[in-house]
């Protein structure tokens, strides 16, 4: 645009001298009439060829400024590795192009268009010209960027350019001569010129007219673009203080005024640094405008948004993003400053790190939760389903046998509502394990049956299960698993449904995953209430339970199902189903399994008698029932066992003799499991490099995790199974190193007696009676309140241990709790509690078989 009204206003003033010129030589022809006259005109003759001569010269020399403008700004920019100021291009450019011009338009110069020897040059001189106007109306940077190629195509038109003022010398000779010849005819036609020059004056006042309508519709397009500027300035949700190199404002727009509470009017000319920097941050304000007025390093100018503090009008301290920019405003230098309120945002970042710092605590509160309940659930249940270990190596009657069975597969339901919770920490941390073995559906379902047989009774309602279709039962899948899916599927048919029928039909389906994993179909088909179409949207997620009401009859954690949906995805499956409200549901499971050879049995784990090896062991375990549980399993196995109470007294006797393995307890008294574990691994003892198994109630990942870190090789979870202590023995036996598995086959309690022998039974619950009735003793003198609170917190721990291996499930929950009371010192509650625990206590001593 800047180029363009330069363009008008040197054509007018062009055509300004024409109309004077015009207006002289009417004077001149009227005073000096005759000779005066041709004498003049003689003058002008001389006058137009001077003209025309260095109005053609001058084109050559306009070409050459230009290019040497040109080669002289890439050079300073090269040498100082900024941009050079653009403008001088422009300057001489316009000038080179309002000569070019002239040639092109103006009526002296028409003739010499026509021949050919000028017009070609002025042709390509004009097509240079035209093409560049573009990039030398850009922005500076576009210009800047093709200098090098206008240079470039500028030198090529060297030729061109002094074609030009040679093809034009030459003819504007040859016009003299003939002039001069024409001389005559000159003078006679001399009323013609007067009358030709009134018409010029008449067209050129009517030029000059145009252009100044051209230069007003200019003027009004800048001003339209400063309006509109104004308005973007006006209506921007960010701040923008103009200032100069003093930082004294120049402009405040209205964002500005609402965001830091000054009116325009208030702040001009004052300094930026007194309105809007905080008193904390002046001096390195101050500091940074005279390092700018220096010319030195800036470290906010240029530099994109930055992250700063800013103060209101009323001496508010806020967050701000600011960006500055240096800027021109003729020959003054400006900095223009982008200010954005985002102390919402900082405040909502803050809501944001709050909330997910609650999140974690309360991620971390579930971790502590899922491992106290692991241990203090599992604990107890040791001695119960170890004892039907032992009993299944006793002789039994065929029914005894049988009830052995159905309590080993109901042992599972016992243990249902915590493995649920368990399983889910498992999914949760994608360390849920899946181990592929040769399996029998066909066995599996009739197990399932006979274990819910009992329960589905309890509803009046028929269970059974059966194939459709072919059957292949032997499959390679997580018999564990696959039982707990179906297992959940088939307690919670039951569960709603009330003298009806509960099927399981399983059905190798016609799709397959790859070539050799068909998608079997488990299907448990019930007769119950059903589900609504609200309850199918729900019913697989975590705590949703059928029956929400006060006196509902059955319940449950709402868990079996969403567990039921991740272990079947984690084996590659789908569930889903499909009911009638009033009529019944189906409940669908598919599974991708490949095929397995039949096996005669099962396998149940290397036996000291099978690989012929009697072992050396040594087992850690402060709980006493729990360790003669372990001790007997052992012994009945043909290893030789030797046992510690405490931590402390396991590394003793780990460094004094050379052991084939450690059975290591976790939670003990004196030395934990896993401080142990590390002292008998960085001492020089006899059993430093033996393998040390783990033996905990705490299954979760992460506990699982430190106890391979301090250099345990295997682990089982309590309660203990003699298939579990063998396949973790195994270790010793193949030389190999074990791997930490958390599965556990459970066995009830009943049979105590019968597991451990008559006078071994007798022994312990004479012994467990003996230190119950101390127990009470000393809580009854109230000894908390002594110098022996730590003992008696430690005793109330251990018996509540063994209070569960004996089936006093309320009397080990309100010790739990006098341990807890004990430790926070809260004698009141301590008081409470010594009275039910005495209650208790006596009551269960009545019932318990005590051999006098």
């Amino acid at each position: 645009m800047a180029s363009g009204q330069a363009y008008l206003q040197g054509v007018g003033r062009w055509a300004i001298w024409l109309i004077g010129f015009g207006v002289l030589m009417t004077l001149i022809a009227t005073v000096f009439l005759g000779r005066q006259v041709f004498s003049d005109l003689e003058h002008q003759r001389s006058a137009n060829s001077d003209n025309v001569q260095w109005t053609l010269t001058q084109v050559e020399v306009e070409y050459l400024s230009f290019l040497n403008t040109l080669e002289h700004l890439q050079h300073i920019t090269e040498e100082v590795g900024q941009p050079a100021e653009l403008g001088e291009i422009r300057r001489d450019f316009d000038i080179f192009y309002s000569r070019v011009d002239t040639l092109r338009s103006a009526r002296l110069f028409r003739s010499l268009r026509e021949t050919p020897e000028f017009s070609g040059p002025l042709m390509a001189v004009s097509g240079f010209l035209e093409d560049a106007v573009p990039v030398i109306d850009a922005d500076d940077g576009t210009l800047s960027s093709q200098s090098d190629a206008i240079l470039q195509r500028g030198e090529a038109l060297r030729g061109d350019v002094r074609a030009l003022s040679v093809a034009g010398l030459g003819y504007f000779a040859q016009q003299s001569d003939d002039r001069r010849a024409d001389t005559a005819r000159t003078l006679a036609q001399l009323a013609t010129f007067s009358g030709a020059l009134l018409l010029a004056l008449t067209a050129a006042s009517i030029y000059l007219l145009f252009v100044n309508r051209e230069i007003r519709r200019g003027s009004e397009s800048l001003a339209q673009v400063n309006q509109r500027m104004n308005t973007v300035l006006s209506t921007s949700l960010d701040a923008v203080i103009v200032s100069d190199k003093s930082g004294d404002v120049l402009a405040f727009n209205p964002a500005a005024e609402a965001i830091f509470g000054y009116r325009a009017d208030e702040v001009m000319g004052r300094p930026i640094g007194d309105l809007i920097v905080p008193k904390h941050l002046r001096d390195a304000h101050q500091a940074g405008m005279e390092r700018m007025r220096q010319g030195g390093e800036m470290h906010v100018v240029g530099k994109g948004r930055v992250q700063l503090e800013a103060m209101r009008a009323n001496g508010e301290i806020f967050p701000v993003e600011l960006a500055l920019q240096f800027a021109k405003d003729g020959d003054y230098e400006i900095i223009i400053s982008f200010i954005r309120d985002i102390s919402r945002r900082v405040s909502d970042e803050k809501e944001l790190i709050n909330a997910r710092d609650k999140a974690l605590a309360g991620q971390k509160a579930k971790d502590e939760f899922l491992t106290v309940m692991s241990h203090e659930i599992r604990t107890p249940l040791n001695g119960i389903l170890g004892n039907l270990s032992l009993l299944k190596n006793t002789r039994l009657t065929k029914d005894q046998k049988q009830f052995a069975r159905n309590m080993e597969i109901s042992g599972e339901v016992m243990l249902n509502h915590v493995n649920s919770v368990l399983d889910v920490a498992r999914y949760e941390s994608g360390k849920l394990s899946l181990e592929e073995k040769a399996l029998n559906l066909s066995v599996l379902l009739q197990d399932i049956s006979d274990s819910q047989g009992g329960h589905a009774a309890q509803n009046n309602n028929v269970l059974r299960w059966q194939w459709v279709g072919d059957a292949r039962p032997w499959v390679k899948a997580d018999a564990h698993r696959v039982r707990q899916i179906i297992l959940n599927l088939v307690g919670n048919a039951i569960k709603f449904t009330h003298g009806g029928q509960v099927t399981v039909e399983i059905e190798v389906t016609g799709q397959s995953v790859g070539p050799d994993k068909p998608i079997y179909e488990i299907r448990v088909i019930d007769t119950g209430v059903g589900l609504s179409e609200g309850e199918l949207e729900t019913v697989f997620e975590d705590f949703q339970t059928g029956d929400t009401s006060l006196n509902r009859t059955s319940g449950g954690t709402g868990l079996g199902l969403g567990i039921a949906r991740r272990l079947t995805r984690s084996m590659g499956g789908d569930i889903g189903v499909e009911s009638v409200p009033g009529e019944g549901s189906v409940f669908w499971v598919h599974l991708p399994l490949a095929a397995s050879e039949p096996m005669e049995k099962s396998y149940t784990g290397t036996t000291a008698h099978d690989a012929e090896v009697a072992l050396d062991l040594l087992v850690v375990e402060d709980n006493e029932i729990n360790r003669l549980v372990i001790q007997k399993m052992l012994e009945q196995e043909g290893h030789r066992v030797t046992t510690a109470s405490d931590g402390r007294s396991g590394v003793e006797l780990a460094g004094a003799h050379a052991f084939d393995a450690v059975l290591m307890d976790i939670s003990m008294p004196v030395m934990d499991g896993l401080t142990a574990t590390r002292r008998i691994r960085e001492g020089a003892g006899l059993s430093a490099e033996a393998p040390i198994i783990a033996v905990s109630a705490n299954v979760l990942p992460d506990a699982v995790e430190k106890f391979h870190d301090v250099g345990m090789n295997a682990f089982v979870s309590k309660p203990i199974d003699i298939a579990n202590l063998r396949k973790a023995l195994r270790i010793v036996t193949s030389h190999g190193v074990g791997g930490f598995d958390a599965e556990t086959e459970v066995a009830p309690l009943e049979q105590m007696r019968a597991d451990l022998g008559e006078a071994t039974f007798d022994r312990l619950l004479s012994e467990f009676v003996d230190q119950t009735d101390a127990l009470m003793g000393q809580l009854k003198k109230a000894a908390w309140q002594h110098d022996g609170q730590q003992a008696l917190k430690m005793e109330c721990h251990r018996i509540a241990g063994s209070a569960a291996l004996f089936g006093l499930e309320s009397l080990r929950e309100v010790l739990i709790q006098t341990e807890n009371a004990i430790e926070q010192s809260a004698h009141d509650e301590l008081t409470l509690l010594t009275h039910r625990a005495k209650g208790l206590w006596a009551t269960a001593r009545k019932r318990l078989p005590v051999r006098s």
